[in-house]
């Protein structure tokens, strides 16, 4: 077995920062392009799927927002600092994440993996006196081991199974809660 690798994280991985389109412009807002924020995907879930809001395209021109993609990371930046899902479809996201993209070095779900093993380190390098924030320099410090591509994906998919499991069980005992509340309200009535 190959010795793992030792990286910066900016070797491996693209910071991308996001953006707000002016409030107070109605036609930038409620086009077809999701815009993240942090009350989009702080649910433990691998994948985000859908955002509260939307912005047009002339909102997407105009802000500093930027696009993720398909399993590109977001991650939170501000007040609860390191919430992390993977982007299902294009999104665009708000200054309070960061999106996080292999730079190819490193399988994406291994990368999404890997961040959340991180997330303690940067809670722990965060800042500020109102609420916790995390900045680009805040991934200065951070060093990744990184194993050969074939281990890279084996961990992956492993870990994806899992997730997987954890996801239905959730959707199973949602749904059993449901049922549940529906025969206490047919029992009231």
């Amino acid at each position: 077995m190959e010795e793992w690798k030792e990286y910066k994280f900016a070797e491996i991985a693209t910071i991308i920062s996001g953006g707000t389109p002016k409030t107070s412009i109605p036609r930038y807002w409620n086009g077809n392009i999701p815009w993240l924020s942090v009350k989009d995907f702080g649910n433990d879930n691998k994948y985000v799927f859908s955002t509260e809001k939307t912005i047009s395209k002339e909102g997407f021109n105009n802000s500093s927002t930027n696009m993720l993609y398909k399993n590109d990371i977001i991650i939170s930046a501000r007040g609860t600092v390191g919430e992390l899902a993977m982007i299902s479809c294009p999104m665009s996201f708000n200054q309070s994440c960061f999106g996080l993209r292999s730079k190819g070095l490193v399988d994406k779900d291994f990368l999404y993996y890997l961040m959340k093993t991180k997330v303690k380190e940067l809670k722990n390098n965060s800042h500020g006196s109102v609420f916790d924030t995390i900045t680009r320099t805040t991934f200065d410090n951070i060093i990744c081991r990184i194993p050969n591509a074939q281990e890279q994906r084996k961990i992956a998919t492993i870990l994806s199974s899992l997730d997987d499991k954890i996801e239905l069980n959730r959707r199973i005992n949602d749904n059993l809660e449901q049922q549940a509340q529906m025969m206490f309200d047919q029992h009231l009535m």
